[in-house]
């Protein structure tokens, strides 16, 4: 008995010890399953990721630590989404964003918010993401003070990056970085997003302010030993503003877009003053840029010719709903006509039976008339009296059981007429809805005829700025035509004819649609201007390339080939600003591509001073130029045209005239795209100056 007090005492003592180890185990369990989380997520490991994350999920639920099991159950969808299967990855972040909402959790309501938000970034889905971002950021103000937002703060600034605002960029960072609770990784995208922020615009001059955010972005960089995905191009872009142009080359070479690596190559180079492979890197870049855009292009196409079917079809079933509608209406109509004859039928039979009655009556009053002289004769007409009486008893049955059948009749057509009322008023309403949906429709299809009007006055306005008339002359013979793929396009052509110089020129502006038939409106306007002076092709060039840098802040660009010929002697100055090269014939061959200075494309580079070349004499010699709609035309196997193919055309082809020439091979390009949309504007001119012997 002496013992008891003391093992109750020491039972006390050991609890909490007990305890705290427990908690402290659980602790170490946790700390070691985060490591291996964080460990596998830049591997494609699936199942050991989703294993160590279940198991985190669990362990924490287990302590109470609703933030790590919300973080890991993000991370299995972010993982899912860009590693393994984008539709597996949002239905986890579904699932996550059901059991926040189930479990009234806001810290859960905030991370699935996150998470929906960077998946919308990843598809390029810029203005949902913003305003996930957004919704986010304002959840967590209210409910969530202490809470590290700084996840969507950069999510955010990204967005802006992407949309070229710089000022949206520092604000998001700013805020960012005054976050509680920050993480190594985040400080390190921050100050990453302010200096590929600090070259927005580019052309200018951002040194100072580059080098500032560029050392705090080296120092944590060091510091978390972290490397964001911009850390290749930073590098590039302080080479840049410190005019280490060796060392800028080498590190773009690294950089993994091969868009983004063969622009900054090209700058380099330029830098460098080796303008040869300056070039080449343009080149390459475009083509990659070209190729992005065709690909974008295609699929729009694609989903506006699904959007415009499902809109027929819709049109069809309204049509189709309309018609059955209207069907039903003329059955209505019908039963209610039947219904009244056989009102009118129902009347008349009780109209029948009222003169029965009335005949009835009658006779009852002659028989009552008679009745003074039957008494005498009573022995006599007895019998023939009760025969009547049993008659007349008869017939007051079959009065009394035609007035309940009457009253049974009026009965059923009284709630025949309730129930025929309710339903005209349903019909009523029907046709109501049924009307103000085809006041709908009337509208929605006069807005699409009022969009396609404007596009077709567009498409003629662009179209009469290129000549369609060409001078009839003995010693000229000179044809062109335009094709756009939409409908306004980006290519040009024009020619002036001044006494026996004939000054002409085609192009091929960057991008479609209405900024590049602005652009390519800018272009003849100045080319006929120019031309009108006397000036060559080389000086047209150069002045066009001044005024169409200046203040070309989308960056576009096109491609031209200028020529001056004269009439009398066939001499030919000619400049070609990165055009593909025309086809000249020739006195033993059909026809070759012309060999010349290429010279970069007009709206690029200012301060550029354009090449120029001239051929003594092309006198009978025809000239066959044309852009890239034509020899990179695609069939459905999207197999091109072909710089060969039209050479074999053209070489085979006996010229009768420029317009012969030209028609021919619009017919060769439509035959080989075999009904497949255009991908590219297409413009051919043909030329040829004849002797006048």
């Amino acid at each position: 008995m002496k013992f008891k007090p003391i093992l109750i005492l020491l039972f006390f003592f050991c609890i909490p010890i007990q305890m705290l180890a427990q908690e402290n185990v659980a602790a170490a369990n946790i700390g070691q399953l985060q490591k291996e989380m964080y460990r596998l997520y830049p591997t494609r490991n699936v199942d050991e990721f989703m294993d160590v994350t279940e198991r985190l999920k669990e362990a924490s639920l287990k302590v109470g630590n609703e933030g790590l099991f919300y973080r890991a159950w993000a991370n299995q969808a972010s993982f899912n989404f860009s590693k393994i299967d984008r539709q597996k990855g949002m239905e986890i972040a579904k699932a996550m964003n059901e059991y926040s909402k189930q479990h009234d959790s806001k810290l859960g309501i905030y991370y699935s918010s996150l998470t929906n938000a960077n998946q919308s970034s990843s598809l390029r889905m810029e203005e949902e993401a913003l305003k996930l971002y957004l919704n986010a950021i304002q959840y967590k103000q209210k409910y969530l003070p202490n809470i590290n937002a700084a996840p969507a703060y950069i999510g955010a600034a990204k967005v802006y990056y992407n949309t070229r605002n710089k000022e949206k960029v520092l604000e998001m960072t700013d805020k960012a970085l005054a976050e509680p609770n920050l993480i190594g990784s985040n400080i390190v995208d921050a100050w990453s997003y302010r200096c590929i922020a600090s070259m927005i615009p580019e052309g200018m001059d951002h040194k100072e302010e580059l080098n500032r955010n560029y050392e705090e972005w080296k120092k944590a960089k060091e510091k978390y030993k972290y490397n964001s995905a911009f850390s290749s191009l930073i590098e590039v872009y302080h080479a840049q503003v410190n005019n280490d142009y060796d060392k800028m080359l080498e590190l773009a070479k690294d950089i993994k877009s091969p868009q983004e690596r063969y622009k900054m190559m090209s700058y380099a180079y330029e830098y460098l003053g080796k303008t040869k492979e300056a070039l080449d890197c343009f080149r390459e870049y475009k083509r990659v840029s070209d190729s992005l855009n065709s690909a974008e292009i295609r699929r729009q196409i694609s989903e506006h010719s699904l959007q415009l079917d499902v809109i027929r079809v819709e049109n069809q079933a309204k049509e189709l709903l309309l018609h059955n509608q209207s069907l039903k209406l003329a059955h209505a109509q019908d039963e209610l006509e039947q219904r009244r004859l056989e009102e009118e039928a129902l009347n008349l039979t009780l109209k029948n039976r009222d003169i029965e009655l009335t005949n009835a009556s009658i006779k009852l009053k002659n028989d009552s008339l008679d009745r003074h002289a039957q008494q005498l004769k009573l022995s006599e007409y007895k019998s023939k009296l009760e025969l009547e009486q049993n008659k007349e008893k008869i017939e007051r049955i079959t009065l009394w059981t035609a007035i309940g059948v009457g009253l049974l009749i009026i009965t059923f057509l009284c709630l025949y007429l309730y129930r025929r009322s309710r339903h005209m008023k349903a019909l009523t309403t029907a046709y109501d809805k049924l009307e103000t949906a085809y006041e709908q429709l009337e509208q929605t299809t006069a807005a699409k005829e009022r969009i396609e009007s404007e596009l077709r006055i567009a498409r003629e306005i662009q179209m009469s700025m290129v000549p369609h008339e060409f001078p009839e002359r003995p010693d000229l013979d000179i044809y062109a035509s335009m094709i756009p793929a939409k409908e306004v396009g980006g290519d040009l052509y024009d020619y002036l004819l001044e006494d026996d110089i004939l000054y002409f020129c085609l192009g091929d502006v960057s991008g479609k649609g209405v900024p590049a038939s602005l652009f390519m409106a800018q272009t003849i306007r100045l080319f006929r201007a120019l031309a009108k002076q006397h000036q060559m092709p080389a000086y047209i060039a150069t002045r066009l390339n001044e005024e169409l840098t200046e203040k070309n802040d989308n960056g576009m660009f096109v491609t031209m080939f200028i020529g001056q010929l004269n009439l009398i002697t066939g001499l030919f100055h000619f400049c070609n600003a990165g055009h593909n090269p025309p086809v000249i014939g020739g006195d033993k061959q059909h026809g070759s591509f012309l060999e010349m200075e290429p010279n970069a494309p007009i709206g690029l580079w200012p301060e550029l001073e354009y090449i120029g070349e001239e051929i003594e004499s092309i006198k009978g010699r025809p000239l066959f130029i044309y852009s890239d709609g034509l020899n990179e035309a695609e069939n459905m196997k999207q197999e091109q045209f072909g710089d060969d193919h039209m050479l074999d055309i053209l070489r085979q082809t006996k010229f009768k005239d420029a317009r012969h020439v030209v028609e021919l091979m619009e017919t060769e390009v439509k035959h080989h795209r075999d009904g497949a949309e255009p991908n590219d504007d297409m413009t051919i001119m043909c030329i040829k100056a004849l002797n006048n012997e």
